[in-house]
């Protein structure tokens, strides 16, 4: 295995930790704490944010095991969450995007690095 292929997919591991963590407190938060009633009811379109996010950090998570599909399913729900709130993948709201990046990359120099059974 290529050592810049490891250093790539364990930055990817501790970043994706991070986000991981800071999201799940939220959630764990607002499913379990005494909190107040939302200002307006949800829209179909916060409803898919939310479940792009969701479905964002279920591909971080995955992306631990299994990089590629990881990577894609991440990178596919952040693609739905800007089209949806543009301004919405700006500041550190993008270090989900930079983390499946990150395992992108370490999943491609990992293949390349390792041989190819004779066909």
């Amino acid at each position: 295995m290529s050592r810049t292929a490891s250093a790539l997919r364990w930055t990817a591991r501790s970043l994706s930790l991070l986000v991981l963590a800071f999201w799940g407190f939220f959630l764990a938060a607002h499913l379990l704490g005494d909190a107040g009633q939302s200002s307006r009811p949800l829209a179909v379109r916060d409803a898919a944010q939310i479940a792009a996010m969701l479905l964002g950090l279920a591909g971080l998570a995955l992306a631990w095991r299994y990089e590629l599909a990881g990577a894609v399913v991440t990178l596919a729900s952040a693609a739905v969450a800007a089209c949806l709130h543009p301004r919405a993948m700006t500041g550190l709201a993008a270090l989900p995007l930079v983390a499946a990046l990150l395992f992108l990359i370490a999943w491609r120099i990992g293949r390349a690095a390792s041989p190819q059974p004779a066909a």
